[in-house]
């Protein structure tokens, strides 16, 4: 009850929100690669540029979001949006070519570029300094169980090879969206106790206001060279829905490798999830930027255990490395982004911060470049390339690090 009222109702239906709906949307989007593959025939390249356009619309539309998050009302934004969102889900299951797919992808990633600055916005004003790390690792929590059981829910009712879990995840969007609507009814313009913004947002700030905030931003080196760095992380992180799941499934190295595969989604979920607060409490005197670094070097090095003769340790050793990376990227990132953005500009740098997202555009057709370069049965050229493009990122962060230091921000 006392966390109950410390967090506030606006911050647990979306973090309820975030639980059911990532459920689904792991129950259906880490096989969408194998779907396309081995169900539609859509070729690998193909298959690649449709995982591609989802984080590339993340990155073009991800300032443009943020700037809508502070300007109109963050109410109608994560009311309305999902709903909408919920309907692009739907329509993959009657998607049939190539086409289609690269449409619905692309839209999935314009609906994601408006909706997650916004819900990350309430996070921030609707908790106080204190707590708002917490609210932001529950969040990260909420989509790690949702990890951990969507890809059982797809094992046990056995939909790992049709399309059906987007028409589940649809609906699980659109009544979120209309919960929310109904959640916040009597919240129009309400104030958090802890923080001075209204959920419905004031006067629109001038196109002027706007260019300057746009114009601090990318004056701001610390922040430019952290999402630079980062972005080489998250080519990293999506080999795991790309390149990692297409090579366990088509390699005769795997028995069964589908089944393998949703096991390690699983296993990353269960060790997040078990080591996650932890693991916090471990790196609380951490400085920030030693966490994102660390993080790239875990995910750059895990890569490295497909280089060896396959065995399940070699595939248990890989799954700790790079969930222990990736938990240090959602424990700490979006908090470090909270930290370096002033209030007037919370939007503008949390949609921003989806430039990072240029690393899954490239992770994907990068990752089946090199598997239809080299093969389904070469793990040393295709893994030992991924890990050396990955870990090219710890410079960048190191940088960030220094300037943040000599107070170049």
């Amino acid at each position: 009850m006392l966390m109950n009222q410390k967090l506030g109702r606006m911050i647990w239906n979306i973090l309820i929100g975030t639980l059911f709906t990532r459920t689904a949307l792991f129950m259906s989007t880490p096989f969408l690669a194998i779907f396309l593959t081995n169900q539609k025939e859509i070729s690998i390249i193909h298959t690649g540029y449709i995982l591609g356009i989802n984080p590339l619309i993340n990155v073009l539309f991800g300032g443009l979001g943020g700037g809508l998050a502070d300007r109109f009302s963050l109410k109608k934004i994560i009311g309305y949006v999902p709903i909408a969102w919920g309907g692009v889900f739907i329509l993959f299951y009657y998607a049939d070519s190539f086409w289609q797919f690269l449409l619905l992808s692309g839209l999935n990633g314009l609906c994601y570029s408006i909706f997650e600055p916004a819900s990350k916005k309430v996070l921030s004003s609707q908790s106080n300094q204190t707590n708002r790390l917490l609210v932001f690792n529950l969040r990260y929590t909420a989509i790690n169980l949702g990890a951990f059981a969507g890809p059982l829910l797809s094992l046990l009712f056995n939909m790992r090879m049709t399309l059906f879990p987007y028409v589940i995840l649809g609906v699980l969007y659109i009544l979120y969206g209309m919960s929310t609507q109904l959640f916040f009814a009597e919240s129009s313009g309400a104030v958090s106790p802890v923080s001075a913004t209204p959920l419905v947002s004031p006067t629109p700030h001038k196109p002027q206001q706007r260019l300057y905030a746009f114009h601090v931003l990318l004056k701001n080196p610390v922040y430019l060279l952290l999402l630079a760095g980062v972005s080489f992380s998250f080519f990293g992180y999506s080999q795991l829905n790309s390149t990692v799941s297409q090579y366990m499934a088509n390699s005769n190295t795997f028995a069964d490798g589908i089944r393998l595969y949703s096991t390690l989604l699983s296993a990353n979920a269960v060790i997040i999830l078990a080591a996650q607060f932890i693991l916090l409490r471990w790196i609380s005197g951490w400085n920030p930027f030693n966490v994102i670094l660390t993080s790239n070097l875990l995910i750059s090095l895990s890569f490295l255990c497909f280089v060896f003769p396959s065995s399940y340790l070699m595939l248990l050793v890989f799954i700790v490395l790079f969930s222990v990376g990736e938990m240090l990227i959602g424990a700490r990132f979006d908090a470090l982004v909270d930290e370096l953005a002033p209030e007037e500009a919370k939007g503008l740098y949390f949609g921003s911060s989806e430039w990072v997202r240029t690393g899954t555009i490239g992770g994907p057709i990068i990752g089946t470049l090199l598997l239809d370069q080299f093969g389904f049965h070469s793990g040393l050229p295709v893994f030992g390339l991924l890990s050396v493009l990955t870990i090219a990122g710890a410079g960048l962060i190191h940088m960030a690090k220094f300037n943040y230091r000599r107070g170049n921000y």
